[in-house]
């Protein structure tokens, strides 16, 4: 170990230690000053890159949906007007009240009116079973829940494959925005909303 001699256990030259960190913080911050310059370049190079405008198409041009299943059929309803989706595990039916209200359950700890949109769409009404869901539609607020027999998936569309229905679709045209080629039924959210004052 030439070049190193044996710690001594003499005295602490604190003075010396000093020095020593000082020149040492000074080594150091002009490294770090280099080193925040090209921090600084390279996240001004990423905001440009960022800044770009995307080349995906128009927000407008797609929809975001979700899509269900509901008396064999595939649906789907715009995203923004859902507010959550759950497991239908208690229904108080509200008997002599107008379809398509179909019962009332307790949801984060207020009543949320049921409705079943197989009535309203002209479709045939099978009994619910376990694993029905609730889709909770609104804008700001819940405004209802409606029947499922089960949630799929969320779904981006473009707004050009939604088509116009074809004669001969089960369901009510009015709440009907179209279908897509894979023959999944998109409804229009905002008639849906109409239903149930």
């Amino acid at each position: 170990m030439a070049g190193r001699g044996k710690a001594s256990r003499g005295p602490v030259d604190w003075g010396e230690i000093r020095r020593r960190m000082e020149t040492a913080g000074r080594a150091l911050a002009g490294a770090t000053e280099t080193s925040a310059e090209g921090v600084r370049e390279l996240l001004e190079e990423r905001a440009r890159a960022l800044a770009r405008p995307a080349a995906a198409a128009p927000a407008g041009d797609m929809l975001e949906v979700i899509t269900f299943t509901l008396a064999n059929e595939t649906y789907a309803v715009e995203s923004r007007y859902v507010l959550a989706v759950f497991r239908l595990t208690d229904l108080s039916p509200l008997p002599g009240a107008e379809p398509p209200v179909f019962g009332v359950t307790a949801w984060r700890g207020e009543l949320l009116t049921i409705l079943d949109l197989r009535a309203a769409l002209g479709l045939s009404v099978t009994a619910l079973n376990d694993l029905s869901r609730v889709i909770v539609l609104g804008e700001e607020r819940p405004a209802f829940g409606i029947l499922a027999d089960a949630a799929r998936e969320l779904v981006t569309l473009s707004a050009s494959d939604v088509r116009e229905p074809p004669e001969g679709v089960a369901a009510k045209r009015e709440y009907l925005r179209g279908v897509t080629p894979d023959a999944m039924l998109v409804l229009e959210a905002t008639k849906l909303l109409q239903l149930h004052g």
